[in-house]
Formats: C-alpha cells, sequence, structure tokens
C-alpha cells in the first residue's frame, strides 16, 4: 500500500455542484463578497452554533482581526509555546507583546498551572489554542483564571472545526474564535479563514477591518485602519460545499480515531493521548507519544522508505520560544529570560501524528498500525 500524508476527494457529484457554483459566481458579476460568502458565513454560523461569522482571507488574518477587534496594543497576550507561529505573529502585528506559556504534555494543550504564571498587569487576552482538534479538558479552570483576573479568553480553533468539549462547540467558548481553511484542516476551501462571536461590537469590527476598515453605512469612509482580508466567492463555492457535508467529515475522521484507538492498543514504544469523555476532538491530527529512545526522525524515514507510509507534520515540532523571529525581534517577547517550558519541549521532540483524513479506510489504518509495529521492533 502507499499511504499519502493527505487526500482531498471529491465526488463526482460534489465536483458537478462545485462548477455549477462557480459558474454562478462568473455569472453573477461579483468575484468577492458577494451572496455565495454570505451564504457560508450563515452555514458556518449555524454549524457552531455562534451568532455570527465574519469570512476572511485567512485564519492567521481572522486571528489578527480578533485581536485589533478587543484592543491589545501596548499590551501583553498569553499565548502558548507550542502553536502554529501564526498565532504569536498575529499578536504582535495587532500590536501586543507575547507572553509564552508551557503546555500539558498529557494533551498538548495550554498549562492552567504555568498561565496563572504568566499573567500580568498589562495582561488583555489569553489565547487558547486547540491544538490537533482538541479542546483542553482544562477549560473550565482556564476560563476561571481569565473570569477571575477580568481577562478576555479568545480561541485559535484553526484545528478544531467541529470539536467539543460538554456539547459545545469550538468558537463559542471564549469572546471569539478565529478558523482556517487551509488544505489540511478538517474543514477546507484552499484558502480561508473565520471570524466566530457572539459580541456584536467584534462582528461589526472584523465586517469593517477585513475591508480596509470601511464604515458599515458608507465605503468611502474609512473608520479603522484595516487591511484587504476579504475572502473571495469562488472559495466560498468551495466552503459551501464542505457544509453540506461538515457532520459526515466530522464522522469519519472520529470513526479512522477510533480504530487507531483500538488497534494500537499495548503496541510498545508509544502512548496513546488520553482525553476525557467530555472532549469530542475533530482529529485535525492522530497523535502518539514515542518512548525517550525512540528516534522519531528514524521512524518516519523507514515508514516512507521502506513501506510507503507517510507521517503528517508535527504539532509541533519547533516550539515559538525558540524560534528564529523572535531572536530577531526581543522586544516582541515579554517573557521573564529564566522561564522554561519543560512540557512543550517534551511534546515537540516526542510525538508522531499518523495519516487521518476521509476516504483512509479501516485495511489502510491496519497497514499504518503494522507498519509502524515493525519499525519499533526494528
Amino acid at each position: 500500500m502507499k499511504i499519502p500524508v493527505l487526500r482531498l476527494e471529491y465526488s463526482e457529484e460534489e465536483i458537478r455542484a462545485i462548477q455549477a457554483g462557480i459558474k454562478d459566481v462568473l455569472k453573477s458579476g461579483y468575484l468577492t463578497m458577494g451572496t455565495k460568502v454570505a451564504e457560508f458565513e450563515k452555514a458556518f454560523a449555524t454549524f457552531t452554533g455562534a451568532r455570527y461569522a465574519v469570512a476572511t482571507n485567512s485564519g492567521t488574518s481572522s486571528l489578527e482581526i480578533i485581536l485589533r477587534a478587543i484592543g491589545v496594543d501596548g499590551r501583553t497576550v498569553v499565548v502558548p509555546s507550542n502553536t502554529m507561529m501564526a498565532s504569536p505573529v498575529a499578536v504582535v502585528h495587532a500590536g501586543g507583546k507575547v507572553i509564552f506559556a508551557d503546555c500539558d504534555k498529557e494533551n498538548l494543550q495550554l498549562d492552567p498551572k504555568d498561565l496563572k504564571k504568566k499573567l500580568r498587569a498589562d495582561t488583555r487576552a489569553v489565547m487558547l489554542v486547540h491544538i490537533g482538534g482538541i479542546i483542553s479538558p482544562s477549560f473550565q479552570e482556564i476560563k476561571e483564571i481569565c473570569d477571575k483576573n477580568r481577562i478576555i479568553l479568545i480561541e485559535d480553533a484553526a484545528h478544531a472545526h467541529g470539536a467539543t468539549i460538554g456539547g459545545k462547540q469550538a468558537g463559542t467558548l471564549g469572546l471569539a474564535g478565529s478558523f482556517s481553511f487551509y488544505p489540511t484542516k478538517p474543514l477546507v476551501t484552499a484558502e480561508g479563514g473565520m471570524v466566530t462571536t457572539e459580541d456584536e461590537g467584534i462582528y461589526r469590527k472584523a465586517v469593517s477591518l477585513r475591508d480596509h476598515g470601511r464604515a458599515p453605512d458608507d465605503p468611502n469612509n474609512h473608520v479603522e485602519l484595516g487591511y484587504n482580508w476579504r475572502f473571495s466567492e469562488l472559495h466560498a463555492v468551495l466552503g459551501i460545499q464542505q457544509m453540506k457535508k461538515a457532520k459526515a467529515i466530522l464522522t469519519e475522521r472520529r470513526k479512522i480515531a477510533a480504530w487507531y484507538d483500538k488497534k494500537l492498543d499495548g503496541v510498545k514504544g508509544i502512548r496513546k493521548l488520553y482525553l476525557p469523555a467530555k472532549v469530542k476532538p475533530s482529529y485535525y491530527k492522530y497523535i502518539v507519544f514515542l518512548d525517550d529512545n525512540i528516534d522519531r526522525e528514524m521512524i518516519k524515514k523507514i515508514l516512507k522508505e521502506k513501506y510507503s507510509v507517510s507521517l503528517t507534520s508535527e504539532v509541533y515540532s519547533h516550539p515559538c520560544h525558540k524560534q528564529p523571529a523572535f531572536k530577531k525581534y526581543p522586544g516582541t517577547v515579554a517573557n521573564d529570560p529564566a522561564d522554561t517550558f519543560p512540557q512543550t519541549e517534551y511534546v515537540a521532540a516526542k510525538h508522531i501524528c499518523l495519516p487521518v483524513y476521509p476516504g483512509l479506510t479501516e485495511p489502510e489504518v491496519d497497514y499504518v498500525v503494522d507498519s509502524l509495529k515493525k519499525v519499533l521492533s526494528e
């Protein structure tokens, strides 16, 4: 067998529907910010249970929009070091300074104990990043810390479309949430992002900021220093198609994850994640930890070269607090030089992500697991 990093499968029926949607767009005369974008936004708001949804050209821009809307300029924002660089960089571009926090090595999510240590008088927000499509089992504790200190909680939900905790969806847990629709994500539109919120003020600012800061009642008046973060009608056609099968996509990802859960039982050399029943991930990634004596790069190399099994990239292999960009621009980070991130560095070094995407069959999962067992035994 050959197991690639990713498959993007569209049925002939779906392709015809997308083609018809693109034809509608081309005939409409509106290639951006028209009826298709509005339809996609409405569908995504319904899907998450959010009152408002604002489509943007990327998940990075949707995150920066939230940070600008809540006013982090000259303030600090706590961000887990175990995240994609887009998370802290959005803070910097919004005028804030980053305070990196450690993660919990049991589930890769923000560690509430370290969060308490990192709060400062000028901390405006805490960014909860749902790494791998997992909402932190400690979410309630993190929320209570924020509420007690009158600090805004926002979500980087780029991995977490449809993920829930206690039945409540990602994107509705904080003041606002940010999603990405990059091709590797659970729901995809090639490129794109989304802001979700219950707050009308955040919604109105997001609508303005994504379109050069235009006033809602007069597009020739600019009331904010915005950017061109608009979402195209063509991308919205893909989004509408994805929303029609969003529940089926999540069901399939969870089914594949359940296969791995069962088939990896008792496999020597790895440790599976334990998540309480209240947490239902989107399974952007299926994550397992390797024993300390196992070389990750060697495992990946042998799996690919000998067994044609390609593993996806990690979440993440290079912690943000060690990124060269922040060494180059030290004024963007407000951490104490003595701060350490032992759990983040353990996670970064010791996990792998097994293939999980719609269309992956049970025999293919068997092949991945059997191949992994052989490599580990070698």
